[in-house]
């Protein structure tokens, strides 16, 4: 022990170690644990409330997961409830409702009700987004109801399936008909040269509505571990409209069939399914035809002539025939063996071309250049490209002084 003394005192970093260590050990033991401190949020709802006073009030509402120390660990998920007159209010006195702090940085989703979209969203989003814990991945969607209503369903599903909102978000995105929106892509859109961001629109339903691929959960026996659907689920998160912003207003809704259309020209998906219907040939008579999409390329050349720029979309597609249907013949399934006549590659090239022309002309009416064809001139030509915006009278309407040329090509697996 002496010659340890010593060695300190002819050591005196070695001393200044010792005594941080001390110290520090000292408080590390003192302070409560962050388990005991923190309310993780997985998702944030903000709605409009009632006025008060003559101030507008908003109420936040989070999904959280409140960490409990114990040998075995179970997920459990409580709403919580906030009323201020900005986000920030609303936030700390959600806080003060949990009695712990609020955590961010698991956040997976912001919901948004269609009032607040309405209102404009920037403004909502501004706070949050000025939260370093907040990941630019997260998703942030609207819904046609109220946030804290489809909170509640988001909460049965992640406490009792194993298809979580956020994954059936990710699930929609693969698809031909859906979107992908977060924080990065939203707001990259927004602030880049189209001044376009796109936001999913989701819904809360009963399982008697059900019009698209959803996440359920049976809220009455839970569901099994792999993960489907049960046909007793009461509950339903489905994909309604993609809102589609300019400027930070809300230009359009987008269905399904619009946003397929769309996607058609974007190529932004990776599967999905196609159906021609009445088709007759020497295999077939008056039948309709489910093919699925395996692959997809989609190139885009230009050139210009007299200064317009004409835009020649090639897109290849590989096609696997998996169901035929027709009158005189109940549904035919695992038919990959049938032989798909140039009838059919025809009849598949024309649907596909005459929907990419709608996706363009929806883009069009709506001044919404969704496939940021702007981007796309620009690296391509920037002079030539920005001689033709400087001919044009309204350089924002350039869609419609644009010539599209569409080519389909069909393969078939």
């Amino acid at each position: 022990m002496k010659f340890f003394c010593q060695q300190l005192i002819k050591t005196p970093m070695l001393l200044v170690f010792v005594f941080m260590l001390i110290f520090y050990g000292i408080v590390a033991v003192a302070m409560p644990a962050e388990i005991n401190q923190y309310a993780v949020v997985t998702a944030i709802g903000i709605d409009k409330a009632e006025e008060e006073e003559n101030n507008e009030i908003y109420e936040l509402t989070l999904l959280t997961f409140v960490p409990v120390a114990q040998q075995s660990f179970t997920e459990k998920y409580k709403l919580v409830n906030g009323k201020g007159r900005s986000v920030s209010e609303a936030m700390d006195i959600a806080s003060l409702n949990i009695g712990r702090e609020i955590g961010l940085s698991h956040l997976k989703m912001i919901v948004l009700s269609k009032e607040i979209v309405q209102e404009g969203v920037f403004k909502f989003l501004d706070y949050l987004i000025r939260d370093i814990q907040i990941s630019s991945s997260t998703k942030i969607v609207t819904t046609d109801t109220l946030a804290k209503e489809f909170l509640k369903t988001a909460q049965k599903l992640d406490n009792e399936s194993s298809i979580k909102v956020s994954e059936h978000i990710l699930f929609n995105s693969e698809y031909i008909y859906s979107t992908e929106s977060t924080l990065e892509t939203f707001f990259k859109g927004e602030f880049g040269p189209t001044h376009v961001g796109l936001m999913a629109c989701l819904s809360s339903k009963s399982s008697d509505e059900q019009t698209m691929p959803t996440a359920g959960s049976d809220l009455s026996n839970g569901s099994g571990g792999d993960g489907q659907q049960s046909s007793s689920a009461e509950e339903i998160i489905t994909q309604c409209h993609v809102y589609v912003f300019k400027n930070e207003e809300l230009v359009v809704m987008l269905g399904e069939r619009e946003m397929k259309k769309v996607n058609f020209v974007l190529g932004d998906y990776s599967n999905g399914s196609i159906v021609v219907k009445n088709i007759t040939d020497n295999h077939f008579n008056d039948a309709n035809l489910t093919f699925e999409i395996f692959d997809n390329t989609i190139s885009y050349h230009i050139v210009y002539q007299n200064g317009i720029p004409v835009v020649n979309i090639d897109t290849s597609l590989t096609l696997r025939l998996s169901e035929i249907e027709q009158e005189s013949e109940p549904l035919q399934e695992n038919v990959e063996l049938y032989v798909v006549s140039q009838t059919v590659t025809n009849a598949l090239e024309k649907k596909v071309r005459n929907s990419m022309a709608d996706g363009i002309n929806i883009m069009r009416e709506h001044q919404v250049d969704i496939a940021d064809f702007y981007t796309i001139l620009h690296n391509n030509n920037p002079k030539a490209f920005h001689k033709f915006l400087d001919s044009l009278e309204d350089s924002d309407d350039y869609l419609n002084h644009i010539v599209f040329k569409v080519s389909v090509r069909i393969y078939e697996k």
